[in-house]
């Protein structure tokens, strides 16, 4: 299982916010869904050159935005779409990890830079309007740090973007710290009648939706008049679940056994997961070896603290998957 219009995408922006991260090893570095999704999907294809990555979000003239700039631009992430805000600094947050790697997050994000992003710089609705790249990512993150206004502006983009051929790609990716369920459903319905590909966690279905299980997922989405050709369930260390259009075609992936004595922060599990899907996807695999591939990203990400996972280590699993 395979959908055509994902082997004809040749360029994808990845539209959200990235943060200073403070890891529970004392450590910092940057992370952001978003943000975490295109940097693995960066490493991962780097060697490739079948894709042009971009990242669009707002920081400000501090040195960590002049970091987190250097950083984009060394993993191969361009940043015609990134937009400067003089005077303003980038959001942090904490992580606090419990004995099981299970994590929270605490946040300073109040004067984020990206909060302006759609209405100050026009940039990428623009592109949009003009179908300037082949696909677009966000997430439940990327609608939550935007107004009312500013989300109208960007869906009537994104119809725009639709309707000249472009791809939608969504990870529902919500948090309760940024706005709550009911809001959250009226927004993500909207940007799920648009989307091609649409990635999933459970537990946040579970949380917005008031579904109970997969099944009930399925069915509360492909119910709609309008709604993705695909559906990527995350469950944890449960099988994933890749749903074609309408039901049809169901797939259960389970992931290789990990024991628990290894997990460390699961931080950015599924951003990774959704990387390593995307990558896969793209060199041509089907669902069930992309699917695969994906939970050992993930399983390797979870073995490390923050993020982002040591490059090296990166290269090593890239090295024995080739």
């Amino acid at each position: 299982m395979k959908k055509a219009f994902l082997s004809n995408i040749k360029s994808i922006v990845f539209f959200g916010e990235c943060m200073v991260e403070h890891r529970a090893d004392a450590d910092t570095s940057f992370a952001g869904d978003t943000f975490n999704t295109a940097w693995y999907l960066a490493q991962l294809i780097k060697h490739d050159s079948i894709l042009a990555i971009y990242y669009a979000t707002a920081i400000g003239d501090d040195t960590a935005s002049h970091k987190l700039s250097d950083l984009l631009k060394s993993s191969g992430i361009k940043t015609k779409y990134i937009a400067t805000r003089t005077g303003m600094n980038l959001g942090q947050y904490w992580i606090k990890i419990d004995n099981r790697g299970e994590r929270q997050f605490d946040f300073d994000r109040s004067k984020s830079p990206v909060k302006q992003y759609v209405e100050q710089h026009p940039a990428l609705l623009e592109a949009l309007g003009e179908k300037e790249f082949d696909a677009i990512y966000l997430s439940g993150v990327s609608l939550a740090v935007l107004c009312d206004a500013q989300r109208e502006l960007l869906i009537r983009s994104l119809i725009q973007f639709k309707q000249r051929g472009g791809v939608i790609i969504f990870d529902n990716n919500y948090r309760s710290a940024l706005w709550g369920a009911f809001e959250a459903r009226g927004w993500f319905k909207k940007i799920m009648a648009l989307a091609e590909l649409v990635f999933l966690t459970d537990e946040d279905e579970y949380s917005v939706y008031g579904t109970t299980n997969v099944d009930e997922i399925i069915q509360c989405h492909f119910s709609q008049p309008n709604h993705p050709d695909t559906l990527v369930i995350r469950c944890g260390s449960a099988p994933c679940i890749v749903v074609d259009k309408g039901g049809d075609s169901i797939l259960r992936i389970s992931p290789e056994a990990l024991v628990s004595s290894k997990i460390i922060d699961t931080t950015a599990a599924g951003d990774a997961f959704a990387a390593g899907f995307l990558s896969a996807t793209f060199k041509t695999k089907d669902y069930d070896e992309s699917a695969k591939f994906a939970h050992r990203l993930a399983a390797k990400v979870i073995q490390y603290h923050g993020a982002l996972i040591p490059k090296k280590v990166l290269t090593d699993l890239i090295a024995r998957e080739s």
